[in-house]
C-alpha cells in the first residue's frame, strides 16, 4: 500500500511537530513537507504534490483559507482539510464554501485524526463533532419541523400568552408551577429561534401555532 502523502501548514514550529509527530506513528502516512505560511504553503502544495494538505486558517502572508483556495482552484486533484482552533460558524462556513474535505479542531485525539485523513483519502468528507453540530443549529428548519418539536403543553401555554396572561394567571389556569410556565415559555424561545415573547408570539402566528 502507497503511504498517504501529507503537507502540514501552521506558524508555529511546536504545533507543526506536535502533528508531525502523532501523524509520524502511523505506517500509513508519510509527511512530505512543512509550511509556515500561506504563501509557503503555496508554493510547497505545487512542488510537492501531497495526497492531502492540512493546513491552519492564522497564518502570516496568506491566511489558510485563502490559500486553500486558490490552491483547489488549481489542483483539485489534492484533498484539503482545514486544523484550526476556531469553531466560529464564520470560519467553518467559509472553508465549506471554498470547497475543503474536512475541519478539525486542533484539540483532536490521534485516532479521529488519523480517521479524518484515511477518510478523505477515499473521498469522502471529515468534520469533527463539535463543527458538525454548529452546521445542524445553523440549518434553517422548516415549518413543519418547528409545528413537531412544540408539545400541546407549550401550545396551551404559548396561546395563553398570546392572550396577555402573566405567567401566574398561566400557571392557575393551567395548574402548573410558575416555574414551569417558565420553563415551557423559554423551550419555545429556543426551538423557534426567537428573543422574546413578542418575538414569540408573531413567529407563532405567521406558523400558525396560534390563531
Amino acid at each position: 500500500m502507497l503511504k498517504i502523502r501529507l503537507l502540514l501548514a501552521d506558524d508555529h514550529a511546536l504545533i507543526r511537530a506536535g502533528f508531525k509527530s502523532l501523524l509520524g506513528k502511523n505506517e500509513n502516512f508519510d509527511i512530505v513537507g512543512e509550511a509556515e505560511d500561506g504563501k509557503e504553503l503555496m508554493e510547497m502544495a505545487a512542488d510537492l504534490m501531497p495526497d492531502i494538505v492540512l493546513a491552519d486558517i492564522n497564518m502570516p502572508k496568506l491566511n489558510g483559507l485563502e490559500a486553500v483556495g486558490q490552491l483547489i482552484k488549481s489542483y483539485p486533484q489534492i484533498k484539503y482539510i482545514i486544523l484550526s482552533m476556531h469553531e466560529e460558524h464564520e470560519y467553518i462556513m467559509n472553508a465549506l464554501k471554498i470547497g475543503v474535505s474536512g475541519y478539525i479542531l486542533k484539540n483532536v485525539e490521534r485516532s479521529e485524526l488519523e480517521k479524518a485523513i484515511l477518510t478523505v483519502h477515499k473521498g469522502g468528507r471529515y468534520f469533527s463533532a463539535v463543527v458538525t453540530n454548529i452546521l445542524v443549529d445553523s440549518m434553517p428548519r422548516n415549518e413543519s419541523t418547528i409545528l413537531e418539536e412544540i408539545s400541546p403543553r407549550e401550545k396551551e401555554v404559548l396561546e395563553l400568552v398570546a392572550k396577555g396572561r402573566s405567567t401566574k394567571q398561566i400557571a392557575d389556569q393551567l395548574n402548573i408551577s410558575t416555574r414551569t410556565v417558565e420553563s415551557h415559555r423559554i423551550n419555545m424561545l429556543k426551538k423557534m429561534k426567537v428573543n422574546n415573547s413578542a418575538e414569540l408570539i408573531k413567529k407563532s402566528l405567521e406558523l400558525k401555532i396560534i390563531t
